[in-house]
């Protein structure tokens, strides 16, 4: 993580978020190897001796802004799946959890396609980094799969396929609409209205897909 000043002054919390910011925005534009951390400290408005000091390295600097931008999700998610109330209720608030974030971050996304691009080696290991940073072993993502699998009756493989696919369809409704609209001459020029009614869409097919995977648990359990 960030090395921070022991003074604790708010100007140097400022400087780390203005140059986690620009580092955000450089690698999403040009990808890792491509970014340059002169233009990151210019953006940030600091020299890059200051870049240095609180993330040591490039490459750690762009663990932190994955591991930054994913933490801010999946914290919602967790808590998502931990509050009280109906299964269906948690399970759209989870949507609204990735949706919001994905929404929020843009540049994530791009980073995200970037990794799948390359060998995805440093995605991977920001993320392993961060589930060290859970302070519950209960916000853990495999011991929320088991949990939710039991509460919602579910065989765990069927809760993973379930996640996968909830995750999927929140995904790609950002990175689709050049897809969408070649291939199916749909028009996603007003893409907040586009968002919106997937948001709408995805909260009726994962329930509908809940739904199905309950029905077809207690098929199996006559046989």
């Amino acid at each position: 993580m960030p090395v921070r000043q022991g003074n604790g002054h708010s100007e140097s919390v400022s400087a780390e978020e203005r140059i986690l910011a620009a580092a955000t925005e450089e690698f999403a534009a040009n990808g890792f190897h491509g970014a340059r951390t002169q233009a990151i400290a210019d953006a940030a408005g600091v020299n890059k001796a200051m870049l240095h000091y609180y993330y040591r390295s490039k490459d750690n600097l762009y663990r932190q802004v994955i591991a930054a931008a994913f933490k801010r999700i999946l914290t919602r998610v967790s808590m998502s799946w931990i509050e009280q109330g109906p299964i269906t209720d948690r399970v759209e608030n989870v949507v609204d959890s990735y949706m919001d974030g994905y929404e929020e971050n843009p540049a994530l996304l791009k980073i995200v396609l970037r990794e799948v691009v390359d060998d995805g080696s440093r995605l991977k290991r920001a993320i392993a980094e961060l589930r060290k940073e859970f302070p519950l072993e209960s916000r853990t993502p495999g011991f929320l799969i088991k949990e939710a699998a039991r509460e919602f009756g579910l065989a765990p493989a069927d809760m993973v396929h379930f996640l996968v696919n909830l995750i999927g369809m929140c995904l790609v409704s950002f990175i689709s609409p050049l897809i969408i609209e070649s291939m199916i001459d749909f028009d996603v020029s007003d893409m907040k209205g586009f968002l919106k009614d997937r948001r709408k869409a995805i909260k009726t097919m994962v329930s509908a897909s809940l739904g199905t995977l309950k029905t077809r648990k207690k098929g199996r359990s006559k046989v």
